[in-house]
């Protein structure tokens, strides 16, 4: 079950934000943050991933933290947009 919910969850983040209700991304992004604090399980989804829905979603003080996270793990990503 959990790589179906895996891959349907990033199905849905990746998706066109004008084809999904904004209240069900705000959801989606709760959940990550709730699973991201609780230690015992973790969501096996990319940091990058997660911080383009809180941009999605407009709350900007979240994308920074997955950015920061992002950038910190060494994984790059584009911090600054071109």
């Amino acid at each position: 079950y959990r790589s179906s919910l895996i891959f349907s969850m990033e199905t849905v983040i990746q998706a066109d934000a004008s084809q999904i209700s904004l209240e069900i991304l705000q959801l989606l992004l709760n959940l990550a943050e709730f699973l991201e604090k609780n230690k015992k399980t973790e969501l096996p989804i990319d940091i990058s991933i997660i911080a383009e829905l809180a941009l999605k979603c407009r709350a900007y003080a979240r994308a920074l933290h997955y950015k920061e996270r992002e950038y910190i793990m060494g994984r790059g990503g584009s911090c600054v947009e071109q």
